[in-house]
């Protein structure tokens, strides 16, 4: 904690934090003009190169893993006087334990000089093994150590390790398929896997040793690589109703511009109290941090360029992208552009605002206004109270046909006979009370 709160103090008095760029305060443009889905053929290769290596390197070299798993004695003892493996291994011959593993140990707090020795020892051996190291080397018998897993214990940690990790991807799976679309869920375990067998195919390469603490940023692993692909996803499904005339790989490119800068910043930020963890930490948090920094690094680059491009080998084989496709290509001889032209949603909006305009309910017009001049305005004093609209003019009939002559007087006339009826049932209704 206090390594981090250095890291970021010193970084908070640079320039690249004071800048309103930093965070992405700036105004709204297009921050990376790169063609994802173009790419992702390279993408693809150096992700299979990578897996290539790694898989030569499990089969060659193979996991190493610990005592957690395969059961056996782990002894751990500074020596007072300075000893090379192969001189603790000619000490240990003599015990029937030429084969054991032995590893030097940098943990200064216990010495300059700290072996661990790894083997199917039995308890009553242990005290030999201590003696024939101390007759030659010389051992604190204060710091001399020994941990013993039996086989059973082993298998049941591997069995329980292997539990939680496909456990963690079936849920995964489900909540993707209702958090998006099922279709989502493949590219997000393809993603995953990727990072998992990164992160073994480099533990083999280093020698690492395997452990519980392994299991653990495994599955911190997993949980980091899909907040990441959610955050490239929840993006694409925003842009994909705010774009209906592109294709899929359009929306993809778009989507990718307008969060690789969040996901390469928050990628950041983690990685800042990881190295912390692995320069300042003990063995155990160092082979912690060992893993999350190769699977934090792995899920940045798995979610960004392997998820999407996935994703978008598959939906764009649907019929209605397909058919997007086509009319692109026809628009531009042939050629899919990497962006579309505009702005997300910019279709939508120009789409939907003559229906808008349609919807608006049209403005209630003063009654009383009618054709022929008549005034519309309300009288200079008094509240303005709109008289009843004007019948239309009727026909007047002369020598046997309609004209239009003396309209203005019909009309006059309606109005006339319209406020008789009025009155007439004004007194009617009253004569009916009493």
């Amino acid at each position: 904690m206090l390594a981090t709160s250095a890291i970021l103090g010193a970084v908070a008095r640079t320039r690249l934090l004071r800048s309103r760029l930093a965070l992405g305060a700036g105004t709204e443009r297009l921050r990376w003009n790169f063609d994802f889905m173009g790419a992702s053929k390279w993408f693809f290769s150096s992700s299979g190169a990578i897996l290539a290596a790694g898989a030569i390197a499990i089969a060659a070299l193979g996991l190493n893993f610990g005592i957690d798993f395969e059961s056996g004695t782990r002894l751990k003892t500074p020596l007072e006087r300075p000893a090379t493996v192969a001189q603790v291994r000619d000490t240990l011959a003599p015990l029937g334990l030429g084969d054991a593993k032995i590893q030097q140990v940098d943990e200064p707090e216990l010495g300059a000089n700290v072996v661990q020795i790894s083997a199917s020892v039995q308890p009553d051996d242990v005290q030999r093994v201590r003696t024939a190291l101390d007759e030659r080397f010389g051992v604190d018998e204060a710091e001399f150590t020994n941990n013993t897993i039996g086989p059973t214990f082993g298998a049941q940690i591997a069995y329980t390790a292997a539990i939680a990790i496909i456990a963690s991807l079936f849920l995964i799976s489900i909540y993707m398929g209702f958090r998006f679309q099922f279709k989502f869920a493949v590219p997000v375990l393809i993603a995953l896997a990727h990072d998992l067998l990164i992160t073994a195919g480099v533990y083999a390469l280093f020698g690492r040793e395997v452990t519980t603490s392994t299991v653990a940023a495994l599955l911190t692993i997993l949980g980091y690589s899909l907040y990441d692909t959610i955050i490239v996803f929840d993006r694409i499904r925003e842009n994909m109703p705010r774009m209906p005339r592109a294709t899929f790989s359009q929306i993809v490119n778009r989507s990718m511009s307008e969060v690789l800068t969040r996901s390469l910043a928050t990628s950041f930020s983690t990685l800042m109290p990881v190295v912390a963890l692995m320069v300042f930490g003990g063995e155990t948090l160092r082979d912690f941090g060992f893993a999350l920094l190769v699977g934090i690094a792995s899920g940045t680059y798995s979610s960004i360029f392997i998820a999407a491009p996935v994703l978008t080998a598959w939906k764009e084989r649907e019929p209605i992208y397909r058919r997007r496709r086509a009319l692109v290509e026809r628009e531009h001889a042939g050629v899919v552009p990497a962006f579309a032209p505009g702005r997300a949603g910019a279709d939508d909006d120009d789409s939907s605002a003559p229906s808008r305009e349609r919807e608006r309910p049209a403005r209630r017009v003063a009654l009383g206004t009618v054709t022929g001049g008549a005034d519309t305005d309300p009288p200079a004093s008094g509240p303005y109270r709109p008289s009843q609209p004007a019948a239309a003019p009727r026909p007047v009939r002369t020598n046997g046909a309609y004209s239009s002559e003396g309209a203005g007087a019909s009309a006059a006339s309606a109005e006339a006979e319209e406020r008789e009826r009025r009155k007439a049932n004004r007194r009617r209704k009253r004569h009916g009370r009493r």
